[in-house]
């Protein structure tokens, strides 16, 4: 199965925004299921350790390096951060991201000291923004030019 037909299938099921994932998975492995991150981060949506251990025996996965778990696991993830961060009155996608990059307990303790957009580091917002204005641009392309290939990491 290709990685886009994965990507819309996992985002349908978790109400997520596929080209949001696909430019999230571009940023994280630039589309490579064996990376390894400095952390041990794993895969294309470079999943913690720790957390591929919480999430991956709910799921019924195995393999953080098979594309369909790693990004099935990374979609149920992402809609989990999404109704945590919902709770707290944040459901734009942008503190999903930033959750996902930085750790959901650093997004709530900042929002629960009262703390705003911009009191999240610079490099963490930039990591939200620049996913969010890829994958907008790339929905674009495809509207005005839908034979096209899209362009990630715009």
């Amino acid at each position: 199965m290709a990685y886009e037909d994965i990507f819309q299938q996992v985002a349908q099921k978790y109400d997520l925004d596929w080209r949001l994932m696909v430019e999230q998975c571009f940023r994280e492995s630039r589309f490579d299921p064996l990376a390894v991150g400095a952390a041990t981060d794993m895969g294309l949506m470079q999943i913690v350790p720790a957390t591929w251990d919480q999430w991956a025996p709910k799921l019924g996965i195995y393999d953080p390096f098979d594309p369909e778990s790693n990004i099935t696991l990374a979609g149920a993830y992402l809609a989990w951060i999404r109704e945590q961060l919902a709770k707290v009155g944040r459901v734009e996608p942008y503190w999903m991201l930033v959750a996902y990059n930085w750790g959901i307990g650093n997004v709530l303790r900042l929002l629960q000291s009262g703390g705003g957009w911009q009191d999240v580091p610079e490099i963490r917002r930039d990591y939200a923004t620049g996913i969010i204005l890829a994958a907008e641009a790339n929905a674009l392309a495809a509207q005005i030019a839908p034979e096209k290939a899209p362009v990630h990491g715009v």
